[in-house]
């Protein structure tokens, strides 16, 4: 293991990165699975760095699904589990077409 990395193994499966203090990512809502009837099962921000963060919660985040194809910020809490970012959503907005975060 890699100096100052610190890994949390949760029931002996795949080592998450220990999650970080809360952090601001602004991107655009995006889906990325959908069950056998086309509906949308799971969804991530797409940022523009190209980087894709999994929403952890995205159940339980209020007017989600609102926000798909809409660009928002969001601040939450990021881990990272194999080659996926994965945030855990405490707060997300819309962006308005002046702001900037």
């Amino acid at each position: 293991m890699a100096p100052g990395l610190q890994f949390n193994f949760i029931n002996n499966k795949a080592p998450f990165l220990k999650e970080s203090a809360m952090e601001k990512i602004k991107g655009i809502v995006v889906p990325t699975d959908w069950d056998s009837n086309g509906n949308v099962i799971s969804l991530a921000i797409a940022t523009g760095g190209e980087q894709e963060y999994l929403i952890e919660n995205h159940r339980q985040v209020t007017n989600l699904w609102a926000l798909i194809r809409q660009e928002v910020v969001a601040t939450g809490s990021i881990k990272c589990r194999k080659e996926h970012k994965i945030i855990k959503v405490a707060k997300i907005s819309a962006v308005e077409m002046n702001d900037s975060y």
